[in-house]
């Protein structure tokens, strides 16, 4: 993305300036003479608006690590960005928020979200990926469900109004969701089954004007709504011996703000705050029995969740960037409660 060029601007402005005030001198000099103090105020005046001019600089951006951009990439474009998060989850959220520890559940999460410009309005993308899932001495490796979608510019980024883009994709259910080993815990989950489509309204802005130390604030707005997800013995929502049914996934609220601060052209700071909400998945069919012979469980009430993402990148070029920290649950409802660390490498060509 091709940030303004506030130095530039402010050059140009400082000349527009210059050229105020020297037509204004001269108007002035028909009546009075030149003097040396005056020039040197002038020159002084000049000096300070250029060195002041230097300070300023375009801000090179790679995150923040989970807020998704609101400009579309230039057409002819393509971007790269490899992803992986190492998670722990260590306790779940009961329906009150309080949390209780469970069996350490370790994903390794390897992601690459390719982006490819179409025109100046339009872009592809997808993000494949593949989940490494261990719990009590457990493992399954598995491909992640696959999201294949299209965004479309709905402003363009000007000095003053932000980007705005709204995107459209389609998630397709290649993870394994079903007919899981019994006697492994449900560690080989990496899906939902369910086609799910999703809507998502991304605004960004890039602030320069207030500090020397550009700061870009991006927003995301996301709804889900995902097909029933037929299912068959042990599956990613329950089940057991005998299980046979469809399954309804609730729909799903997300928003997402991130905040990136630039100590200097490479260095900057990042965060993200981000709240989910799902409403309740329910369950038509057989339940199917667990060991123990009692009824299996299928589905689940609604859930939520509070977490933030402090992160550091350094960029050594435009086109190229780094970015690591943390991402972790700060509160929730029948949900996890994880910390993940994250690094993110991007490349545009």
């Amino acid at each position: 993305m091709k940030l303004y060029d506030r130095s530039s601007l402010l050059l140009c402005g400082a000349f527009v300036w210059g050229c105020t005030l020297n037509a204004a001198e001269q108007t002035q000099a028909e009546t009075e003479p030149v003097t040396p103090q005056l020039v040197e105020k002038q020159l002084r005046n000049a000096q300070a608006e250029f060195d002041e001019a230097k300070k300023m600089f375009n801000p090179w951006y790679t995150g923040p690590l989970l807020t998704p951009s609101a400009h579309v990439l230039p057409p002819g474009d393509v971007n790269i960005q490899i992803y992986y998060f190492l998670t722990d989850n260590f306790a779940a959220y009961n329906r009150h928020g309080k949390a209780k520890k469970i069996p350490h559940l370790i994903q390794n999460n390897p992601q690459a979200f390719v982006l490819v410009g179409i025109t100046d309005w339009l872009d592809f993308f997808t993000v494949p990926g593949c989940l490494f899932n261990n719990q009590a001495g457990e493992h399954a490796v598995h491909f992640s469900d696959l999201p294949l979608g299209l965004g479309f510019q709905i402003l363009p980024e000007k000095p003053y109004r932000p980007a705005v883009l709204f995107s459209v994709q389609e998630v397709f259910p290649t993870g394994n969701y079903q007919k899981f080993d019994p006697d492994k815990a449900g560690v080989d989950s990496s899906g939902g089954g369910s086609y799910q489509t999703k809507l998502n309204l991304n605004i960004s802005k890039v602030i320069w004007w207030v500090t020397k130390h550009p700061m870009n604030i991006r927003g995301s707005l996301g709804y889900t709504i995902p097909a029933n997800a037929h299912v068959r013995g042990f599956n990613s929502y329950g089940g057991g011996f005998g299980t046979a049914g469809s399954v309804k996934p609730g729909k799903n609220w997300a928003l997402d703000i991130g905040y990136e601060y630039s100590f200097t052209q490479r260095w900057v700071a990042a965060m993200d705050v981000a709240y989910t909400y799902s409403a309740k998945t329910t369950f038509k069919g057989t339940p199917g029995v667990t060991a123990l012979g009692t009824p299996a469980s299928l589905g689940g009430p609604f859930n939520d969740q509070l977490s933030l993402a402090p992160a550091l990148e350094y960029n050594p070029n435009a086109n190229l960037g780094f970015i690591a920290g943390c991402w972790f649950s700060v509160w929730g409802r029948n949900s996890l409660d994880f910390v993940s660390g994250v690094a993110s490498v991007t490349w545009t060509f």
